[in-house]
């Protein structure tokens, strides 16, 4: 009998067991335990919230080693065929004059929150200002600056891009102005599903337009306006460009026609596109713009 009251309380409490580590949503009262379904629930959630923080704190462990990480430089020039082709735009915002509101989007609010965190972590805490862009067309892409973004002490000027690239295409990015001059153009980039993260050095053209504005010291000068117009064109004054080359063009000078719409400066960013080391199409590849980019101003 005694032999079979122990076989019973085995049973029993192997039973019970089972149902606390298997069952949450109903009632246990086993060997002292007492859990409820509320309680149980709110365990449930205080796990999946440690492991999103887990999982945000990761996210921005890696974007930060990204902007720490060296850039890569494109040695090659422009290619002809099977590219993508954006237009980067630099227009004045001036007071009073009707530009269209420009609202920051979840990419840039994700940078932000980024650079903040990585702040508070102690890595790379530097003032940054972030300059929406506006996309027009699909290749246009617009930027405003202010008088008082052209004062600033720009150690770095970063255009960022999130591509969609459903087949997984290398992607090479050069900026015809700087390939004309035998320069090479800086970036980085990361793949992350069938979308790449893609930032490019721009900061000879924030250079250009404070050159234009005659730098954080007045209006611009006979210099600076020579020296905007060779930078834009790639060629010096009185040179005819090569036909059928892509070039980059200045329009009018910083600080003058405040109410004018066209572009104060315009460069070319060309996207070219390959697979396993042989040219491709980016359009056919599905290689395009997934947000408007915009800009990150790094300043002391």
């Amino acid at each position: 009998m005694a032999s079979s009251r122990c076989i019973w309380i085995s049973l029993f409490l192997l039973s019970g067991v089972t149902r606390f580590f298997g069952v949450f949503s109903r009632p246990v009262d086993t060997l002292g335990f007492h859990t409820t379904a509320d309680e149980s629930g709110t365990t449930l959630r205080a796990d999946v919230l440690r492991r999103w923080r887990r999982g945000v704190a990761e996210t921005y462990r890696e974007r930060c080693a990204e902007r720490a990480a060296p850039w890569l430089e494109n040695t090659q020039p422009a290619p002809e065929d099977n590219a993508t082709l954006l237009q980067l735009r630099a227009l004045p915002l001036t007071p009073g004059a009707s530009h269209g509101l420009v609202f920051p989007g979840k990419s840039l609010f994700s940078f932000v929150r980024s650079v903040y965190h990585c702040c508070q972590e102690g890595r790379d805490c530097r003032s940054v200002k972030g300059i929406q862009g506006r996309l027009r067309g699909g290749t246009n892409v617009e930027f405003f600056f202010t008088r008082e973004m052209l004062s600033l002490s720009v150690i770095r000027a970063d255009l960022h891009l999130q591509l969609s690239n459903p087949q997984h295409l290398d992607i090479h990015p050069v900026l015809p102005s700087l390939a004309k001059r035998g320069l090479n153009t800086r970036y980085s980039l990361w793949s992350r599903g069938n979308t790449v993260d893609l930032r490019v050095d721009l900061l000879f053209l924030f250079q250009s337009l404070q050159e234009a504005a005659g730098g954080a010291g007045g209006g611009p000068s006979l210099v600076n306006m020579r020296r905007v117009v060779f930078s834009s064109r790639g060629y010096a004054p009185g040179e005819k460009p090569t036909s059928g080359a892509q070039q980059d063009t200045a329009g009018d000078v910083w600080g003058e026609g405040a109410g004018s719409t066209r572009p104060a400066l315009e460069r070319s960013l060309v996207l070219g596109c390959s697979q396993a080391g042989s040219g491709v199409s980016c359009g056919t590849g599905g290689v395009h713009p997934s947000h408007t980019p915009f800009m990150a101003l790094y300043y002391r």
